[in-house]
């Protein structure tokens, strides 16, 4: 296996008192090391050589070769050639066995590797035998933040092994989705050094690429090994043979809960579904057509969808919030909870839940809460119109119930075919014209009284006028409408008709 002069010199530091050329190459270049100590002897590029002065063919190809000089030498030499260590006083052949045993290590490696991938062994397996050359913590990351394999960190201990899935961990993954150089890190190809942002820590990483695009992450956080380019062509070449066991799709899926997330997919995208037989499934699941039930829909942000960060958000859902499953539907996630399992009460789900919405720039609607295994796409469907209808109607909330926003839905399904002035009551809307041209107030008479119960004392104190002055506009409303007001559908009727012509007019 070929190894670079960088890496060679990083060893030597660690055995001897190294004085080094300001350049050394990081590109792999050399085959094994040789004892130059016989004029005349000559030896091709690739190799690392130990002498007590500067072999010539050296000087032919400096930076596809390298010199290991163990006379006194004039430090000078170190600015004029690259790939030159000075270890005056050291035997050759004390540094010939160590510099062998340095490839013998790489090589060893090289061919653990080579029948790993042989016997169809897992990812894990080529993490855990990397590190006796990278010691430092080790993680395979796919860009939706699942944790393929790890080595030296606590994210194997993850809950369905997601980044994100805990209360822990979702800060990192929120800093990540603001950061423009995380973001920026997709397109890159080959190793790279990314800094961190405060919360993130610094890491040596390479992306592995399928179909031009980045879909995992190989990295090494801060430890014995530099995140510079001395090790970055070896995690390159871990992530080519990575590649390889991806392609022969050996990685499992950490998704323990996949048949109950079929189920509700199956709800939620198939309109012929047969609910007896998603009832029965449901019920094999402990999801009882007994139970109450929640439905959450969540509008995710566009960072969301750049960032992948969707499947930690499920995660961190489905393990804060007992009894629950999150799934995305359509760049969006819908929520289901068995409010029957679940130890927490729904003013808890929300309060639990509050934070993390607001904090990840997320919108939240809340269905109803209703009984049984047939209403789950209708659950659906009023969650979604909760927030599409309490958007528009209080844009400065981030959480939004159905029951907030039910009188607005039915206001506008009301003159979806045809505006207010046409549904709602017709001698109304001329008693409101009448009353703006003639300035009777009679039709804000009329709005007060009903929305007192019909209760006159009360009215008159509100409007602040008489007792008699208000009979009187009554009974000339009354005339008006030719109406007694006495019958409840024509009530409802003229208090539905107020809101509407409401409406109207905010247009």
């Amino acid at each position: 296996m070929l190894l670079s002069p960088k890496l060679i010199l990083w060893h030597l530091k660690k055995e001897y008192s190294v004085q080094a050329s300001r350049q050394f190459a990081s590109d792999p270049c050399l085959k094994y090391a040789v004892c130059h100590n016989t004029a005349g002897e000559t030896f091709s590029g690739g190799v690392l050589y130990i002498a007590s002065d500067i072999p010539a063919d050296f000087l032919k190809n400096p930076l596809r070769s390298m010199a290991v000089l163990t006379s006194p030498r004039d430090p000078d030499i170190l600015e004029q050639y690259p790939n030159i260590c000075l270890i005056p006083g050291a035997d050759p052949l004390d540094l010939l066995e160590f510099a062998g045993r340095i490839f013998q290590k790489y090589e060893e490696w090289n061919q653990a590797l080579f029948e790993s991938r042989m016997m169809n062994g897992s990812i894990q397996s080529l993490l855990d035998m990397t590190g006796t050359i990278i010691s430092n913590p080790m993680v395979l990351i796919g860009m939706d933040f699942t944790i393929v394999a790890s080595r030296g960190t606590s994210f194997g201990d993850l809950p369905s092994s997601v980044l994100g899935s805990t209360e822990e961990t979702a800060d990192l993954i929120l800093s990540l989705k603001q950061d423009p150089n995380y973001e920026a890190a997709f397109h890159r190809i080959g190793y790279f050094y990314y800094s961190g942002n405060g919360i993130a820590a610094p890491s040596l990483c390479v992306n592995i690429r399928r179909f031009g695009r980045t879909l995992y992450r190989l990295l090494i956080t801060q430890g014995e090994v530099p995140l510079d380019d001395t090790f970055g062509f070896l995690l390159e070449y871990l992530a080519r043979i990575i590649n390889h066991a991806l392609s022969t799709n050996i990685v499992d899926s950490h998704d323990t809960r996949h048949q109950l997330h079929q189920i509700f997919h199956t709800i939620l995208t198939d309109s012929s579904a047969d609910y007896v037989e998603v009832s029965r499934r449901l019920t094999d699941y402990g999801w009882m057509s007994s139970h109450y039930y929640l439905c959450i829909f969540l509008k995710t942000e566009l960072l969301d969808y750049k960032n992948l960060t969707h499947r930690s958000i499920i995660s961190y859902i489905e393990n804060i919030i007992p009894a629950s499953c999150a799934l995305e539907h359509k760049g969006n996630i819908v929520i289901y909870i068995d409010l029957d399992l679940c130890q927490f009460s729904e003013a808890e789900i929300e309060q639990k839940l509050a934070s993390f919405i607001r904090d990840s720039f997320l919108n939240a609607g809340y269905s109803r809460r209703m009984l049984g295994h047939f209403n789950f796409h209708r659950q659906y469907i009023q969650a979604s119109l909760s927030l599409q209808v309490g958007s528009r109607k209080f844009p400065h909330r981030w959480i939004h119930r159905f029951n907030d926003i039910a009188l607005t839905y039915l206001l506008e399904q009301t003159t979806k075919k045809l505006p207010a002035y046409m549904v709602c009551h017709e001698k109304l809307l001329n008693l409101k014209y009448e009353s703006e041209n003639s300035q009777s107030q009679l039709y804000q008479t009329l709005r007060c009284y009903l929305e007192n119960h019909q209760n006159a004392t009360r009215t008159a104190q509100q409007l602040f006028i008489h007792r008699s002055t208000l009979l009187y506009r009554l009974e000339r409303i009354g005339h008006f409408l030719q109406s007694d007001l006495s019958d409840p559908d024509e009530l409802l009727y003229l208090l539905l008709s107020f809101r509407l012509i409401d409406m109207e007019e905010q247009k």
